[in-house]
C-alpha cells in the first residue's frame, strides 16, 4: 500500500499501480469486499505485489487488516510493532537504533509487496552509523564483519531468541547482542574467571587484547613502587596449569611479605619484615632513617644496650667512622658491598682498644671488659671495694676505701696518664714516698706502718714513743707532740715537722724557753 501511496514500483509496477488506482476508483472497496465471487479479483486489484518471504504467510485479502488500517493509506506502525514485540520493547525503552528513527515510520525503510525475494531491510552497511545503536564500533571492532558478531550463537536476549526462532529468522536478526565484552567474549575468557564481576574495559582497550592501557596497578591492593615499576609483568604473573589448560595467574598472588616473591638472603635471621631496612628503590638501597628508627638490632646477634643504643648506625657501620683514638673498627670481607658495612664484633676488643694494655689478659676470662664494665658508661666500673678485697692482694682499709681508683692507679708525678694495675710493691712507700712524704726522708727505711694507720695519715695512733731514744715519762706524756716537734723551713722553702734529729737533753728543749 505504501508503494501505491508513493507511486513507485520496480520495472512495470508503476503501470500496474495506475490500473489498480483506476479500478479502485471505479469499484468501491467496500463493495468488492462484500462480493464473495470477486474475492480473488479484489486481492489482485488491491495488492501491489507479492509479500516478501518473511511475510508470505500473510498473503491474501483476508490478512490485509493484520498490517493495514481500513480507510487509511500505507502501513500501520502500531500493527507492525504489535507483531514485532522485541522491537516495540526497545523503542518504548528508548534503546537501540529503532528508537532513534521511530518517528519516521516503519515503511520509510521496510518496503513490502516487492516479491518473495525482496530485501525488507534495505540496509546499506557501508554507511550505517553503528553508534546510533548505542554501541560505537572502535578500534579492532570497526574492521569486523557485521555477521562476525551478529550471529545466532551470540544473541543473548531471550525475547529476541524466542521471537526470531519461532519465525525461523534467528540467523537474519540484528537484535539481541549484549553491549558488554562478556556478551560476545564470554566463551573465550583467557583469565579463567579470575576477574569475575569486572568488565574487560577496566584493563583492555579495543585496539589490541595484549595491551592494557586502562589498567593501573596503583588501583590494586599492591601498588608498584621503586624498581618494581620496571619489572616485566611476566616476572610476577606467571603461566600456571589450570582446568582446561594453562593461564596467566593474576588474582590470588601472595604479597603480604617480601619473601612471598624474594629469597631471604639473611636466612630468617633478620625477621620477615624487609621494609624495616630496605626500600623498593633497590635491594642495596636502604632508608637510613627507617633503619635507625625501627631496626631490631638484636636480630643480628648483637643487642644494642646502654650507650650502644644511643649512637648512630654510622658510628659502627661506616668506614673511617671511629669517633676517637680508643676505637678501631675492622670490617668483614666484602663489607663494601653493603649500605651498612658490618664490622667484626665478636668481643669488646673488636672495636675498643684495650685501655689497660693487656694488664688483665692473664685472668681466667682473658681480660673481658664485661668483667668490670657495663654498656651504660665506661665508669663507674662494677669492680667495687668488695671485689678489690676478694680478688686482689691489697685490702682497702681505712681512708684507702674512700680514695678514688685514679688516686692509686695513676700517678701524675710519675708521668702516668693512663691507669696502672700492676704494681711491683704494695708498700706505702711505693705510692707515697715520691709524692707526699711529709717527713722528707727523716725516717729512712722505716715503714709508714711503724707510726701510721690507714684510718688517717695525720694521726700516728700506731706510734709508740717508748721505742725511741726518748721515752716519755712524767709530765712529758701530756705534752702535745707539736710542742717538741715543731715546723721548720727548709732551704728550698718547704716546711717540715722536725722529728729527727732532735736532742734528748733537757736543755735541748727547755733552754731556749728561758726555763730556770
Amino acid at each position: 500500500m505504501d508503494l501505491l501511496r508513493r507511486g513507485a514500483a520496480p520495472g512495470g509496477a508503476a503501470v500496474r499501480a495506475g490500473a489498480v488506482r483506476a479500478a479502485a476508483a471505479a469499484v468501491p472497496l467496500a463493495f468488492l469486499l462484500l462480493v464473495g465471487g470477486a474475492r480473488s479479483v479484489s486481492a489482485q486489484l488491491i495488492s501491489p505485489g507479492k509479500l516478501a518471504a518473511a511475510h508470505a504467510e500473510l498473503e491474501g485479502v483476508r490478512n490485509c487488516t493484520k498490517c493495514h488500517e481500513l480507510g487509511q493509506r500505507g502501513i500501520s506502525d502500531a500493527k507492525c510493532l504489535a507483531c514485532h514485540t522485541p522491537l516495540r520493547t526497545r523503542i518504548e525503552a528508548k534503546e537501540g537504533w529503532h528508537a532513534t528513527v521511530a518517528d519516521r515510520g516503519c515503511a520509510s525503510c521496510h518496503k513490502d509487496h516487492l516479491g518473495r525475494d525482496a530485501d525488507l531491510e534495505r540496509l546499506d552497511r557501508s554507511t550505517f552509523d553503528h553508534a546510533a545503536t548505542g554501541f560505537r564500533l572502535e578500534g579492532r571492532h570497526a574492521g569486523v564483519e557485521c555477521r562476525d558478531c551478529h550471529r545466532p550463537g551470540l544473541v543473548r536476549d531471550a525475547d529476541v531468541r524466542e521471537f526470531k526462532s519461532r519465525h525461523g529468522a534467528l540467523a537474519r536478526t540484528w537484535l539481541g547482542l549484549g553491549t558488554t565484552c562478556e556478551g560476545c567474549h564470554r566463551d573465550d575468557d583467557p583469565h579463567g574467571g579470575q576477574f569475575a564481576g569486572r568488565s574487560c574495559t577496566d584493563c583492555h582497550g579495543q585496539e589490541t587484547w595484549k595491551e592494557v592501557p586502562a589498567f593501573d596497578h596503583a588501583a590494586t591492593r599492591y601498588p608498584l613502587t621503586g624498581a618494581h615499576r620496571s619489572v616485566g609483568c611476566g616476572r610476577c604473573h606467571r603461566t600456571v596449569r589450570a582446568a582446561g589448560g594453562t593461564r596467566v595467574r593474576y588474582a590470588g598472588i601472595s604479597f603480604a611479605v617480601c619473601t612471598s616473591c624474594h629469597r631471604d638472603p639473611h636466612g630468617g635471621s633478620m625477621g620477615s619484615t624487609c621494609t624495616r631496612c630496605h626500600t623498593t628503590a633497590g635491594w642495596d638501597r636502604m632508608d637510613r632513617s627507617a633503619v635507625e628508627r625501627g631496626f631490631d638490632h638484636s636480630t643480628t646477634g648483637f643487642s644494642l644496650e646502654g650507650r650502644h643504643a644511643e649512637i648512630s648506625c654510622a658510628s659502627c657501620h661506616q668506614r673511617g667512622s671511629e669517633s676517637d683514638s680508643t676505637i678501631h673498627l675492622t670490617f668483614r670481607p666484602g663489607a663494601e658491598r653493603h649500605p651498612f658495612p658490618p664490622p667484626v664484633a665478636t668481643s669488646c676488643a673488636s672495636c675498643h682498644l684495650d685501655a689497660h694494655h693487656g694488664a688483665f689478659a692473664a685472668r681466667g676470662d682473658g681480660g673481658a671488659c664485661t668483667a668490670c664494665h657495663g654498656q651504660e658508661a665506661w665508669k663507674p666500673t662494677t669492680f667495687d671495694l668488695f671485689r678489690h678485697d676478694e680478688e686482689t692482694d691489697f685490702r682497702l682499709a681505712g681512708a684507702h676505701a674512700a680514695v678514688p681508683c685514679e688516686g692509686c692507679h695513676r700517678n701524675p708525678a710519675l708521668g702516668q696518664t693512663e691507669l696502672t694495675f700492676r704494681f711491683a710493691s704494695t708498700s706505702c712507700r711505693s705510692c707515697h714516698e715520691n709524692t707526699d712524704d711529709p717527713h722528707h726522708g727523716q725516717f729512712g727505711d722505716a715503714s709508714c706502718e711503724s707510726c701510721h694507720t690507714t684510718s688517717s695519715f695525720a694521726s700516728a695512733d700506731g706510734f709508740d714513743h717508748a721505742r725511741t731514744r726518748f721515752p716519755l715519762t712524767g709530765a712529758h706524756r701530756d705534752v702535745p707532740c707539736a710542742s717538741c716537734h715543731r715546723k721548720e723551713r727548709l732551704p728550698d722553702g718547704s716546711e717540715i715537722v722536725r722529728y729527727r734529729p732532735l736532742g734528748t737533753e733537757c736543755r735541748d728543749c727547755h733552754a731556749h724557753r728561758g726555763d730556770p
